[in-house]
C-alpha cells in the first residue's frame, strides 16, 4: 500500500514539473523541467504494474531523448564552450550577437586569405559583398587619398545598408584576415531570422559610430 502510494506520487511530482515548465518563459528552463517530468513518468511506467509498460516507456523515452538533444542545442547556442580559441576571439568582436547567431554568421562567410593582397571594393562600382577585417590592415583610397585602417573594421557596410555603389577602393595587405559575405546570402538569412538581422544591424551601427568618432573633424564653416 505504502509502495503503491509512493509510485502514485511520481505522477504528481511529474505534473508539478510539467506545470512549472509550461509557466517558464525561458526555453532552456522549459526543456529542463519537461525532461525532469519525463524521467519521473518513465519510473512510474516501469514500477506501476507487475510488468513494465514498455509501450509508454518507449514512446516517452523517445520524447525525453529528443528533448535532451534540444537542451544540448540550446546550451550550445548560448555558450562559447565548443568554439576554438581563434573563433572565440573573433566572437569578441560581435558582442551584439548570441553565440548561436555568431555561429550562423561565420558558417555563411568565406575567409579572407591572408597570404595575398586583395581588392575588397572599387570606388563607384557596385558592391555585392560585406567584409569584416579581424586582423591586419587595409588601404582605403578615396578621391585620390590613401588611408591605412587597422582591424577590426567592416568594409562595405554602408553599401550593404544602402545598396549604393562603393564610396572608396579598399585593398587588403598581406597578413590580413577576416570574413566576407555575399549580400544575397545575408538577405536570405535575415528573411528567415529577423532577430539575427537586428543583431547584425547593431554590430554595423557600432562600427559606423566608431569610424565617425575617430574620423578627422571638418574645418569650421566661414561665410
Amino acid at each position: 500500500m505504502i509502495f503503491g502510494l509512493g509510485i502514485g506520487l511520481l505522477v504528481y511530482a511529474a505534473f508539478v514539473f510539467d506545470l512549472f515548465g509550461f509557466l517558464a518563459r525561458d526555453e532552456l528552463w522549459l526543456r529542463l523541467l519537461m525532461l525532469a517530468a519525463s524521467v519521473l513518468y518513465l519510473f512510474y511506467y516501469y514500477l506501476v504494474a507487475g510488468t513494465p509498460l514498455w509501450d509508454a516507456i518507449i514512446t516517452n523515452g523517445a520524447l525525453a531523448l529528443v528533448n535532451l538533444v534540444m537542451i544540448f542545442v540550446v546550451i550550445t547556442e548560448r555558450t562559447t564552450f565548443s568554439m576554438t580559441a581563434e573563433t572565440r576571439e573573433l566572437y569578441g568582436m560581435f558582442r551584439f550577437l548570441s553565440p548561436g547567431q555568431f555561429r550562423k554568421i561565420v558558417k555563411a562567410a568565406r575567409r579572407i586569405a591572408p597570404e595575398v593582397s586583395d581588392v575588397l571594393s572599387n570606388e563607384g562600382k557596385p558592391l555585392e559583398r560585406l567584409h569584416f577585417v579581424s586582423h591586419g590592415t587595409v588601404e582605403i583610397e578615396k578621391a585620390g587619398q590613401v588611408t591605412a585602417v587597422n582591424a577590426p573594421a567592416f568594409i562595405g557596410e554602408v553599401a550593404f545598408i544602402t545598396r549604393e555603389p562603393a564610396s572608396a577602393t579598399v585593398r587588403t595587405l598581406p597578413g590580413t584576415r577576416g570574413l566576407t559575405w555575399d549580400h544575397a546570402t545575408l538577405d536570405a538569412m535575415f528573411r528567415r531570422a529577423p532577430a539575427l538581422q537586428n543583431a547584425v544591424a547593431a554590430v554595423l551601427n557600432k562600427d559606423l559610430a566608431y569610424k565617425v568618432a575617430r574620423s578627422q573633424p571638418m574645418p569650421p564653416y566661414t561665410s
